[in-house]
């Protein structure tokens, strides 16, 4: 996968840094960056992103192992316990990195 390059322009922040995080509908989280773009990501996506390697190859993960007990920001990233216990934590720079937005993807 290539990596988006940003270029931070003086006084506006890191793009790749969140400005606020929130939920989107039953099953997707949202976040709204500091340079003003927003993403949004299925929970399903998220616990497949863990950097853990097991999450990643779950074939059809239970409804509970998908569903976010507790979603924590934190500087290096955000922390997500899932309510499975297991425990996540998500680089910011690689979720901006994986946003699908029509921005991101080039799609229109």
């Amino acid at each position: 996968m290539s990596r988006k390059l940003f270029i931070p322009i003086l006084g506006q922040g890191d793009p790749n840094r969140p400005k606020d995080i929130h939920l989107v509908g039953r099953y997707a989280l949202g976040i709204d960056w500091t340079d003003g773009h927003g993403s949004i990501y299925p929970f399903e996506f998220l616990r497949r992103a863990c950097a853990c390697g097991a999450c990643a190859t779950l074939d059809a993960p239970a409804a509970t192992a998908t569903w976010p007990s507790e979603l924590k920001k934190l500087d290096a990233g955000l922390r997500v316990v899932w309510t499975d216990a297991h425990e996540s934590l998500l680089p910011w720079a690689d979720l901006r990195a994986t946003c699908r937005c029509a921005s991101c993807t080039g799609a229109h």
